[in-house]
């Protein structure tokens, strides 16, 4: 019995010291952890001034750094959306792209890609939110339909972690909560074997078709897209922030004959377009011949297909009137 009180006491006390060092120790990078996107600071660190973009609290940014308050002369972009503005690198994204564009043309353009990949417009909202911070000259909010399914399914996860059932007692421990992301995270998701790994992400795919094909999810998922983008749209005005509204369209090849769909979002978002806002639909962009070259699946398009879009972007604001005149060399 003693030996058992020793071994409790012992395992207890290595409970506390393991507690306290996730608390105090590696607090900085517990920040948003378990809130899957939700945390309105996530990814952003602020650092003597400079604001530093970090895959970290269920935000993938791309690694990027900026001053927090824009310097003299700075014409700073902020390109806020999900996986198809996020691209595969910032150099390779319309925000890269974009940045080089205006920069030839002599302007002093600071354009930064905060696409994540998955994200919903309830989770742009946030993002939205905290880029107010930043003093941005434009931002470009992309919008689709695509991803509310994972944005209720990671608000679930959150919710979740703060329930008071007895079964997630335990995760009201940061050092068990940890413990339960390397085995989710590393070791599923890293060390089982690949074959293993295909099966759960074929059930999850499954999981997501079903519930994207249901007509009520697919009403309540317009619905939260139209009321949340037009939410972040008036946050940014409020702001006194241009905005350019970027819309997404999907491709699908049938019988050899490509069709461009952007899933009913040209019935509402042009009622955005107003003083302070512009409108570039990317049905207006590609053809379907170039969207049959540039598309590499249904949604996501090659670095070729964001060269054009910056293009087409640099060409609008240009005609708008949007541009700072350019510094002569």
């Amino acid at each position: 019995m003693r030996a058992f009180t020793r071994s409790f006491a012992l395992l207890l006390i290595l409970w506390l010291a393991l507690e306290l060092a996730t608390r105090f120790v590696f607090v900085a990078s517990m920040e948003g952890r378990f809130d899957y996107g939700y945390h309105p600071t996530a990814g952003f660190e602020e650092v003597d001034g400079q604001v530093n973009l970090k895959r970290t609290g269920g935000r993938r940014f791309f690694p990027q750094s900026f001053e927090k308050k824009r310097p003299e002369g700075a014409y700073r972009v902020m390109v806020i959306g999900d996986s198809v503005a996020r691209g595969t690198s910032v150099q390779e994204s319309y925000a890269g792209y974009l940045q080089k564009e205006l920069q030839a043309q002599g302007i002093k353009a600071e354009c930064l890609n905060l696409g994540l990949p998955g994200f919903g417009a309830r989770r742009k909202d946030l993002v939205v939110q905290q880029v107010l911070n930043y003093q941005p000259n434009l931002v470009i909010l992309h919008v689709g339909t695509s991803n509310e399914y994972e944005d209720e399914r990671e608000w679930g996860k959150k919710e979740n972690f703060k329930s008071a059932h007895p079964k997630n007692w335990l995760m009201h421990s940061l050092a068990m909560r940890q413990a339960y992301a390397i085995k989710s995270e590393k070791i599923n998701d890293q060390l089982l074997p690949q074959t293993v790994r295909a099966i759960g992400s074929a059930q999850d795919a499954m999981t997501e078709g079903i519930a994207s094909q249901d007509p009520e999810n697919q009403k309540l998922w317009k619905q939260l897209v139209t009321t949340t983008t037009k939410q972040s749209v008036k946050r940014l005005q409020d702001a006194g922030i241009p905005t350019l509204v970027v819309t997404q369209v999907n491709y699908e090849l049938r019988h050899q004959t490509v069709t461009l769909d952007d899933s009913s979002l040209a019935d509402w978002t042009p009622q955005l377009v107003a003083d302070q806002v512009l409108l570039l639909p990317m049905k207006s962009i590609f053809t379907p011949d170039q969207a049959r070259e540039l598309f590499m699946d249904s949604a996501h398009v090659l670095p070729e297909g964001h060269r054009l879009m910056a293009k087409s972007i640099a060409t609008l604001l240009a005609e708008k009137a949007w541009l700072p005149l350019a510094v002569k060399p």
